[in-house]
Parts: C-alpha cells; sequence; structure tokens
C-alpha cells in the first residue's frame, strides 16, 4: 500500500469555499498529531501558502510533470498528503488520477484516496454530481455542505435535490457551518490557520490588539461543530497509520 494517504478536496464549480475547508482539515489532522503535506494547485501564486508557508507546495495539476511529483510522493511520505484542487479541476484531476491507475489501486486497497468533494447550493453545482459518478465507486467519497451564507440547500424543495443526490450520498455528507464573516475576516487578516488565531497566537500581519475574544469564540465554535462532522464522517479513521487501525 502507498504510504502516504491522499485527501482531494476540490470542485468544478468556484465560489464553494474549497481553500476554506482544506485550511478545516490541515487543522484538525493537526491537532490529532498526524503530520500532513499540502499540495496547493491555485498555481502559479497559491492561497494556501500564506497560511501554511511551511508545508504548502504550489503545483499546477494539469502539467503532467507536477502530477507525477504529487503522485510519486505518495511513495515517499507516511505524512497525509491534502491537495486543495482549484475551481474546474476536480472531474479532470480524478480522470488523470483513473488513466494513471491510482484509483484503480484505491480500489484494490493499494492506496487511500479520498474525495471531499464541495457543493454548493446552485444547479450548476449539484450537477457535478453526475460527472463525478464513475469515479466514487474507486475512492472513499465524502460531499461536503459548506455554509458560507443563508442558503439551505434546496431544503424547501427536497424533490429537486433528490434527484442529484441520492441515499447513498445523503449518508456521506459532511456539513461545515457558517462562520460569522466579521470572525472570517480576522482570521484572514492576521494570515493565522484557524487554531492559531483561537490559540490568540501572533500574527503574520500587523493586527489590532488585543484580540477579540468574541471573535475568537465564534471561530472556536465553529472549529469544533466542524470538527465533530469531520470526525463522524471517518476523516481521522481512514487516514490513519495501518498500525493504529483495529
Amino acid at each position: 500500500m502507498l504510504a502516504s494517504p491522499l485527501v482531494l478536496v476540490g470542485a468544478d464549480k468556484g465560489g464553494v469555499g474549497k481553500t476554506t475547508v482544506t485550511r478545516l482539515l490541515i487543522d484538525f489532522l493537526q491537532m490529532a498529531n498526524r503530520a500532513v503535506r499540502v499540495y496547493d494547485t491555485q498555481a502559479p501564486t497559491g492561497a494556501l501558502k500564506r497560511f501554511y508557508p511551511d508545508i504548502a507546495q504550489i503545483i499546477d495539476i494539469r502539467d503532467v510533470r507536477h502530477q507525477a511529483r504529487l503522485v510519486e510522493s505518495l511513495t515517499q511520505h507516511s505524512a497525509v498528503t491534502i491537495v486543495d484542487i482549484k475551481a474546474g479541476q476536480l472531474t479532470r484531476t480524478l480522470r488523470f488520477m483513473e488513466d494513471v491507475g491510482l484509483l484503480d489501486a484505491a480500489s484494490r486497497g493499494e492506496a487511500r484516496v479520498m474525495v471531499l468533494h464541495l457543493i454548493g447550493a446552485s444547479v450548476a453545482s449539484l450537477s457535478e454530481l453526475e460527472e463525478v459518478e464513475p469515479f466514487k465507486s474507486k475512492c472513499e467519497y465524502r460531499i461536503v455542505k459548506n455554509f458560507i451564507n443563508a442558503s439551505n440547500f434546496f431544503q424547501e424543495n427536497a424533490h429537486f435535490s433528490e434527484r442529484y443526490l441520492g441515499e447513498s450520498d445523503a449518508s456521506r455528507e459532511i456539513i461545515v457551518p457558517r462562520l460569522d464573516p466579521l470572525a472570517y475576516e480576522a482570521v484572514e487578516l492576521t494570515g493565522l490557520p484557524f487554531s492559531s488565531f483561537v490559540f490568540d497566537e501572533p500574527a503574520r500581519n500587523a493586527e489590532h490588539r488585543p484580540r477579540s475574544f468574541v471573535l475568537r469564540g465564534y471561530v472556536r465554535t465553529w472549529l469544533e461543530r466542524s470538527w465533530t462532522n469531520f470526525e463522524a464522517a471517518g476523516l481521522r479513521s481512514y487516514v490513519a497509520p495501518a498500525s493504529e487501525k483495529i
């Protein structure tokens, strides 16, 4: 089995909060004492590098050389490998991983590949579920509903969402609750991971001190609720070393 579990965080539609969920996942695993490696596919600048300068690497997931760099590194590291996939590239990334045999290896139990597929409250976003359908049986697949606004994800039109979201998908949903915009903005200004903001660690950028107790409290509660949902979805157990699995 490839030593490093691979977690892909992405969607084909933009504006659904992929990088936010990636940051949540990094914090979640690091707080669980898991070593993490991160690839940011927003080449050439990247968004994760600002928050995780020591572990984030920027790649162009469309470049075969960078694809090889990513996949072949899975044999060389035991840390969890997280890839923040830029908008429009999730299906294309899954296709290349199928073409090179990585998804087949995962279906045989020779690799661990988890996909966190973010969907938004739009028809365009829900229609992505049909696009990724051929790949879902070859990996550990989860749908992530990231409540970045007041949307209820078509709860008042259940028959509509059910057209796209079958029972098997619904049972594998992860909910990321909405974080107050002022609290989110405060974290952004510091350039810190969410957990570092809560622990009141020094900002990488100039900020007004003391840091708001109220905003830190909102972020702390949001982290706890999100991480509880990650735990319930089996994320930590899936990437655990074989020696820790029962």
